[in-house]
Formats: structure tokens, C-alpha cells, sequence
């Protein structure tokens, strides 16, 4: 089993400090691809992911995909083969509370009501065999709205989703879920990924762009950090039962730095940052632009 990130700065300060010491503590084999590819977007991921499986990994064997900049490890590498057995696919994808890009019609082209408590794809971390990965991606070289009768009619009116939010790994992936469901499953309670972001309605939503708006030019002093970490401390009360943990938020990412700095992280985070105990293995990194011809 491998875990495999894709990172743009190995100096990044929560790969650095959390992801890859996590890791090490845990035993687990992470592997940073690393681009310097100008522009990069999340879109990216996907031909990154792609070019990496298809020319250095076997078909059968175990990849968890996780992000490298607000992601960590609680636990190893038995607790996460055996929790992903209990799944009847064979991928696994994180799940959060809120549709995000998508907003409402993230809600509008389920076939069914959402599940509780984390109802909707998170791409910020999944698992399942090289193989069944690579097969998915060769099938779908674009996010396939095509396929979702309300989004085509969506284009008709000029509102093509694709343009929009093609941005998005995870739209491209939540579409896709939504198409493979025998393939693809989703954590909905959070046994192997829980995703301690705030919910987000929607990519445009007024008071999320203010709050990360407020953030960005003020910093520790913005009102929406303060409400982030305070919602953060409150969560981070209770220990999680997943192996990988995900802070989906700038300021909640932020606030994880700043609690580990201070020394506030509880007492089950703390044993897997390097806290308290020295980081076992270094990650491997592989340059990866010229391999998929980015």
C-alpha cells in the first residue's frame, strides 16, 4: 500500500510539519509527486495521478490519495486495510457535509436523499487499487455532465458547469461517483476519512468569499479565523475514529498550525505530528511534470 500526494511546495508548512511526519510515525509509504508546472490548478491532479499509476505502480496494488496541504495520518496501515475490507467497492472516496462546488445542484442531481452525516464527495483523500483508478480516469478524460439530463439543459441557458467548475477535482469526481456507484463508494460516516472542514454551500456563496477574503488580508486578527478555530478546538474535543484526517478550510488549516505551534493539539493528534516523538521514515519524492508531459 502506498499513499500518494501531489505537491507543487515541498516546503509547504502542513506537508512539512503534519502529512509527512504523520506519515513517518505511522509506518506509512508516502509518495510526493511533486510538479513545478506554472499555473497549477486542481484540475491537475488528475493527468499527475494518471501518468504516476499507469507507469509505476502494479494494477493491484493499494493507493490512498491524500492532499498534501491540510491532511493527516492518526492511524496505520492495518486500521485502514481492514476498515476499507468492510466496503462492497472497490474505491473509496472522503465525504464532507456540503456540496461544494456544486451548492444546490449538488443536492439537485442525486438520485436519492443524501446520507448522514457526511452525504456528499470530498476528493481530498480516497482509496482503492491502482487498477480500478486507472480505469476510471482512461474512461472519463473529462468530467462527464453530459451524462446528468439537468446539467445539459443547464447549457442550453448558458450555465455549463463544466466551464465553471472544471477547476475542480472534485467535480470531476463527485460526477463521476454519481455515474459509478458499484465502483465507487463514499465515506458517509467517516470510518477511514473524516473531513473536519466547515460545511460550504457553494463555490460563489457571499460569506464564504468574505470570510476567506477577511482571512487572506487580515490574517490571525480576521473574525472568520477566530470563529474557525474556535468551531475547530470544539471538534478536535472529541478524537476522530478515521485514519486520515482532513482540515478542508484556510482558516481551520491555519488554525491546526497555530494549535500545534502553541501546543494546544490534543493528546490523539500530538502522537502522530512528530509532537512528541521523531518521524520514522522520509517520504519519497518523484518529479513528475516531464512524466505526464505537463
Amino acid at each position: 500500500m502506498k499513499i500518494v500526494t501531489i505537491a507543487s511546495d515541498l516546503d509547504q508548512p502542513f506537508l512539512q510539519r503534519l502529512l509527512i511526519p504523520s506519515c513517518g510515525i505511522l509506518g506509512l509509504d508516502l509518495v510526493i509527486l511533486h510538479s513545478t508546472k506554472d499555473g497549477f490548478r486542481h484540475s491537475d491532479k488528475r493527468s499527475i495521478i494518471t501518468g504516476y499509476l499507469a507507469q509505476h505502480v502494479e494494477a493491484d496494488e493499494l493507493i490512498v490519495f491524500t492532499d498534501a496541504y491540510d491532511t493527516l495520518f492518526i492511524r496505520g496501515q492495518q486500521h485502514i486495510e481492514e476498515v476499507y475490507e468492510t466496503f462492497a467497492q472497490p474505491v473509496v472516496f472522503s465525504a464532507e457535509v456540503g456540496s461544494w462546488p456544486l451548492g444546490a445542484l449538488g443536492f439537485a442531481i442525486l438520485d436519492a436523499p443524501p446520507t448522514p452525516p457526511y452525504p456528499f464527495l470530498n476528493s481530498g483523500g480516497y482509496i482503492g487499487p491502482a487498477g480500478v483508478l486507472l480505469d476510471l480516469l482512461d474512461r472519463y478524460p473529462q468530467p462527464p455532465s453530459d451524462r446528468f439530463g439537468l446539467l445539459r439543459k443547464l447549457r442550453q441557458f448558458g450555465y455549463d458547469t463544466n466551464e465553471r467548475y472544471a477547476f475542480s477535482d472534485q467535480y470531476y469526481w463527485t460526477l463521476v461517483q454519481l455515474l459509478e456507484g458499484e465502483t465507487v463508494a463514499l465515506d458517509h460516516s467517516g470510518q477511514l476519512f473524516e473531513n473536519l472542514g466547515p460545511p460550504i454551500p457553494d463555490v460563489w456563496d457571499l460569506q464564504i468569499l468574505l470570510g476567506h477574503y477577511e482571512f487572506y488580508t487580515q490574517d490571525r486578527k480576521a473574525t472568520s479565523y477566530r470563529q474557525e478555530r474556535a468551531r475547530l478546538e470544539e471538534v478536535l474535543k472529541t478524537p476522530s475514529q478515521a485514519a486520515h484526517i482532513h482540515f478542508s478550510n484556510p482558516m481551520g488549516k491555519a488554525a491546526a498550525l497555530d494549535l500545534l505551534d502553541e501546543g494546544k493539539l490534543p493528546d490523539w493528534l500530538r502522537e502522530v505530528t512528530g509532537s512528541t516523538t521523531p518521524a520514522a521514515r522520509a517520504a519519497t519524492v518523484v518529479a513528475v511534470d516531464q512524466l505526464v508531459g505537463n
